[in-house]
């Protein structure tokens, strides 16, 4: 087996239940802050969507999905020729690094800190994440953890991940015949994080050798419905915002010091991340550590207020 050219940890979370049993609280009372996923499930989660590829879940999605590609495209202004469908972001990051790069290239990864799956999939690849003379340059935009909405980089080819689009409304999609590809996904905003749906905008020459390098129907017939619901009645993200400029507020109350965010989380820089974590953890509540601070997901107002008061009661973390 090829060896990777760096050290790959798993970014995943623990399973609601496994931090239930290891802080002793019912799973009812543990609440994710830690995924940047939406609280409930979206009113376009029915199951009526299903009902019709259910009828026939027993065979292959001939022909791919026609319907759902044209659907994206009036979504995104763009034509169906610059769709390239994958299984949530993280398929088609790994799909696109792999088509830029070989064994021995170099990837640039413009932000620092970012989403750890960026220098994972360089080195799956095989190559090397580094600015010297890169193959492919990658940023994400608004950036996870930092929520920072930043310029864009010059360099060509340049994938801009917008998992977090809906939340700033700001999109590089009219740069895709100038050496951009954006990656987009339907876990954040349309509430779909486990039916692992997303897409790519590209070019139509290189969406085209995205597709012939992709593997046949990369996501699966329900998460397609799923998909094709949401974009019939696409999600209204006001409340989200408008919590987000109250948790905000509500943090600086308590000294603490959130960064602007454009997506639908907070980062807030602590001594300890790890330290906070854990206090909050055993208390049921679930955030994200990073470097220098915690990544905080903006839920219902319910919710954050269970969390501002624990942040409260442990200033000193």
């Amino acid at each position: 087996m090829r060896a990777l050219t760096g050290t790959i940890q798993s970014y995943d979370a623990p399973a609601t239940q496994e931090i239930a049993d290891h802080v002793g609280l019912p799973v009812e009372q543990i609440v994710r802050f830690d995924g940047n996923t939406s609280p409930q499930a979206l009113p376009s989660s029915r199951a009526e969507a299903l009902t019709e590829e259910l009828g026939r879940i027993h065979t292959y999605p001939h022909g791919g999905y026609p319907q759902l590609e044209r659907a994206i495209a009036d979504y995104a202004g763009v034509a169906p020729e610059n769709v390239v469908l994958g299984a949530g972001a993280d398929d088609l990051i790994l799909l696109v690094t792999r088509s830029f790069a070989s064994p021995g290239d170099t990837v640039a990864v413009a932000n620092d800190p970012t989403y750890p799956m960026f220098p994972i999939s360089v080195w799956i690849a095989g190559a090397s994440v580094g600015d010297d003379n890169p193959v492919l340059t990658i940023t994400c935009r608004p950036n996870n953890p930092t929520g920072e909405l930043a310029e864009l980089p010059s360099a060509r080819p340049l994938v801009v991940d917008e998992a977090y689009f809906e939340y700033s409304g700001a999109s590089a999609v009219d740069l895709i015949e100038d050496g951009v590809i954006v990656l987009r996904t339907f876990s954040k905003a349309f509430g779909l994080a486990g039916a692992r749906a997303g897409y790519a905008l590209a070019g139509r020459d290189v969406a085209a050798e995205l597709n012939q390098r992709q593997h046949p129907a990369p996501l699966s017939t329900l998460s397609a419905a799923l998909a094709l619901a949401g974009l019939e009645s696409p999600p209204d993200v006001a409340p989200i915002l408008e919590e987000r400029e109250r948790m905000a507020g509500r943090l600086r109350d308590l000294g603490r010091q959130p960064l602007p965010s454009a997506a639908n989380f907070l980062y807030v820089p602590v001594d300890d991340p790890q330290a906070q974590y854990d206090l909050l953890l055993h208390q049921g509540l679930a955030v994200r550590p990073v470097r220098g601070g915690i990544r905080i997901t903006i839920r219902t107002l319910k919710d954050d207020e269970r969390l501002l008061d624990a942040l409260a009661s442990s200033r000193g973390a």
